[in-house]
């Protein structure tokens, strides 16, 4: 198993506990973080830290990358596994299950290359791998048309996210030690290139929001341990110490949130899919935004459009500020437009209850865990009927 990131972590523990449920004589080795390590998987190597995104943004986690193929390699060559499952991390699994193919390792992709960026080489992506497990309907219908033999299974947010009701929204409040007023969720991201370009952003759109109304209050959920540090000494240097509680996690900051300002990513769909409306701020390196740009011209990409609810729903609903937009004056003002416009925040949670039919299958971590298991014992892959639910040909089901 091989992930390059903390979303990549959390999915891929979430998946060996589910093999481990049906094959308690599995074992598992690879690349990720101490999410999969503590769920069963010997690491190699932790590759948390070597997630990015963007092009010159990758350059910097190249040595990290080849030292861990490195690593990986030797123990494939000494000892080939039955399967391999490669977790997001686009390009060096792609590279990474070109090898494993080639030693004749079959090789599952689990949140393939996303096709919102690269659907003009899916069909060259897709000799990678021999089977892709899909989450999204759009990427299940063009991994389809590029020749993969793919199995959609949802996304486990689907299953585990629900729109939080008022009730549930009160309790989380509670349990933080919130009083009465306005809350705001801030989530800078879960890459350290993502917290230090963003961090500051954000918390300058909090401090902004602040001045307006001192009755606000901002949560703030830490994605790893190790950003602590640097987040809390922005925090201070916003002269926001007063006004932000830290919270355990993201999905308990969204639930009490009436509104989020984070980076786009994961917690983008985990806000859509509780149901907290929310502004989307990203940046990339200026070589990564020509390349972009370049690509939307010949038509190779449809738009520059980063948050993942506005790429599932197919039009964009969210507030996005990215790259000379991502300021904190520019979020703070698109938050406060919505903090003061009770029917926009309405309008956007009807259109984020969406999102989770979109990517409801029923038991993804168990479809995904039948699936891997398939392909490592060397028999079809079953498309199991989980809680009355059966994906359809176009790859998303009731």
């Amino acid at each position: 198993m091989s992930a390059g990131e903390v979303s990549g972590d959390v999915a891929g523990a979430r998946l060996v506990r589910e093999l481990r449920l049906r094959r308690s004589d599995v074992s598992l080795f690879g690349l990720g973080g101490p999410r999969m390590a503590e769920a069963g998987v010997e690491i190699l190597r932790d590759t948390n830290a070597l997630g990015t995104v963007g092009i010159s943004e990758s350059f910097r986690v190249v040595p990290g990358l080849a030292r861990a193929f490195a690593s990986l390699r030797r123990r494939v060559v000494a000892a080939p596994p039955d399967a391999a499952v490669l977790i997001a991390n686009d390009i060096f699994h792609v590279i990474l299950g070109r090898w494993l193919r080639s030693r004749g390792v079959p090789t599952l992709s689990y949140f393939p290359p996303q096709v919102w960026i690269w659907r003009s080489l899916a069909r060259v992506f897709a000799r990678s791998f021999d089977e892709i497990l899909t989450s999204f309907p759009d990427e299940e219908r063009v991994w389809r048309s590029a020749g993969a033999s793919t199995t959609f299974v949802g996304h486990y947010l689907g299953d585990l996210l629900r729109p939080a009701t008022d009730d549930e929204r009160h309790r989380a409040r509670a349990a933080l030690g919130l009083s009465p007023g306005p809350v705001v969720a801030v989530l800078p991201g879960s890459r350290r290139v993502e917290v230090r370009r963003l961090a500051p952003v954000l918390l300058e759109a909090a401090r902004l929001l602040g001045e307006r109304d001192g009755s606000i209050r901002f949560l703030l959920p830490v994605a790893d341990p190790r950003f602590a540090p640097e987040i809390a000494a922005e925090v201070a240097r916003h002269g926001l110490t007063d006004v932000v509680v830290n919270a355990p996690s993201s999905h308990d900051a969204l639930r009490a949130a009436d509104l989020a300002l984070l980076a786009s990513g994961t917690a983008s769909l985990e806000a859509a899919l509780i149901g907290t409306p929310m502004v989307i701020t990203y940046r990339v390196a200026l070589l990564t935004t020509g390349v972009v740009r370049s690509a939307i011209a010949l038509g190779l990409m449809d738009s520059d459009t980063v948050g993942l609810p506005n790429l599932v729903l197919g039009r964009r609903v969210i507030p996005e500020r990215i790259q000379r937009q991502a300021t904190g004056a520019d979020v703070a003002a698109a938050a406060a437009g919505l903090l003061g416009d009770s029917a926009l925040l309405s309008e956007q949670r009807q259109a984020l209850a969406e999102v989770s039919r979109l990517l409801f299958a029923g038991g993804s971590d168990a479809r995904a865990a039948e699936a891997v298991l398939a392909v490592a014992e060397g028999r079809p892959a079953p498309v199991p009927a989980v809680g009355g639910v059966v994906a359809t040909e176009e790859g998303n089901g009731r």
